[in-house]
């Protein structure tokens, strides 16, 4: 009673005062509590994922059983988890420098999971197509998009450019696509690339020997896959557009791998393009590469190049040693609040907004 009658006797102002700063106090500690009570929940497609990574832990195995019988032993220095995805430091199809950590990173079977959780979060879903356009600097990463779309029952239009930079597919007898073959012959991918280039300088492979290059091609075109060899950049970039729009229904989603010429025409915005979802494209003039035709023709576009950031905001650590367990990982989770406790502080809300407008009806609600 008598800390009512205290308020009845203070003015609207000082009124209004104190209960706009009861409500403040009371939106903040609710916002604390509710970051403090929340927690981890498995993501409701969390089992596709981890099909996902399973296959592609499969999938590493029997690349490194064939990198082994080739002849190429493991660098335990540059490969300390041993998983025979990280190439060697100079070849002769190697194109540009690439960070070891990075290789080493995406060598995570749990990247599949990551693949997996971006390509559905971009909306696609069982019978979808896919565009994809891979260069060889991450095999890992190609196979785990490969993996992530066989999960989810999506059709992949792939394209492969061969070269490789530092620490990626850059054995000349063990290129990407030499991988998905074996894989392919073992029954354990379903999608793979039917079209090629070989990448590197002008996607021609310039300065690579031309015995080695042909040699590749050879085998290449034994498996029924089509050669691209366009030097100039913007026929190049067509002949990519026709491809992705020849199948019956309109690809939902491009994803690229690496930083292959063609994702941004060889401008100086893949150097900096946001990793991911990408939200946004920045250039300083009208940019022709993938990248940025899909983005402007509203179709989703993920891009996996920079592991530093990409990995940990995924839920995935960055050059751990050991690796994680397949299943292991923030990825395969999110982050939910507590209903109960936001239904009871929505009702806490509710009774003092009440009491507001008890105290002040909407006519005499002091301004």
């Amino acid at each position: 009673m008598f800390l009512s009658s205290r308020f009845s006797a203070l003015s609207d102002s000082r009124k209004r005062l104190i209960l706009l700063s009861l409500l403040t106090v009371y939106l903040g500690g609710s916002c604390g509590l509710l970051q403090a009570t929340r927690y981890r929940a498995p993501k409701p497609y969390a089992d596709i994922m981890l099909q996902a990574s399973e296959q592609l832990n499969t999938a590493f195995g029997a690349i490194k059983d064939l990198r082994l019988s080739l002849g190429h032993p493991i660098d335990k220095l540059d490969d300390p988890n041993e998983t025979g995805m990280i190439g060697d430091l100079l070849t002769d199809i190697t194109t540009t420098h690439g960070i070891l950590e990075a290789k080493r990173s995406a060598a995570n079977p749990n990247s599949a999971a990551m693949v997996t959780d971006l390509l559905i979060r971009c909306g696609v879903k069982e019978g979808d197509y896919v565009a994809c356009n891979f260069s060889s600097s991450f095999p890992t990463l190609n196979l785990a998009t490969v993996c992530a779309l066989d999960s989810i029952g999506a059709h992949g239009i792939i394209i492969n450019s061969v070269g490789a930079s530092t620490y990626g597919a850059n054995l000349s007898d063990l290129t990407y696509l030499d991988m998905e073959q074996e894989l392919l012959g073992k029954g354990l991918i379903r999608n793979h690339a039917e079209w090629f280039s070989l990448g590197g300088a002008g996607d021609v492979g310039t300065g690579m020997p031309e015995q080695v290059t042909e040699e590749i091609v050879r085998r290449a075109r034994s498996h029924g896959l089509s050669y691209i060899h366009e030097p100039d950049l913007s026929a190049n970039l067509e002949i990519r557009k026709e491809i992705y729009a020849a199948v019956p229904e309109k690809p939902v989603c491009f994803i690229n791998v690496g930083g292959n010429l063609l994702s941004f025409a060889g401008a100086e915005e893949k150097l900096t393009a946001a990793d991911g979802i990408v939200t946004e494209v920045r250039s300083s003039s009208e940019p022709q590469g993938l990248i940025p035709y899909f983005f402007r023709h509203g179709t989703p576009v993920i891009h996996l190049l920079n592991m530093k950031t990409l990995m940990p905001a995924n839920g995935l650590p960055y050059d751990p040693v050991p690796l994680p367990a397949v299943g292991e990982g923030d990825v395969y989770s999110e982050l939910r609040y507590d209903r109960k406790i936001a239904g009871f502080l929505g009702a806490g809300f509710f009774i003092l907004s009440f009491l507001c407008f008890r105290i002040f009806p909407r006519r005499h609600i002091p301004l």
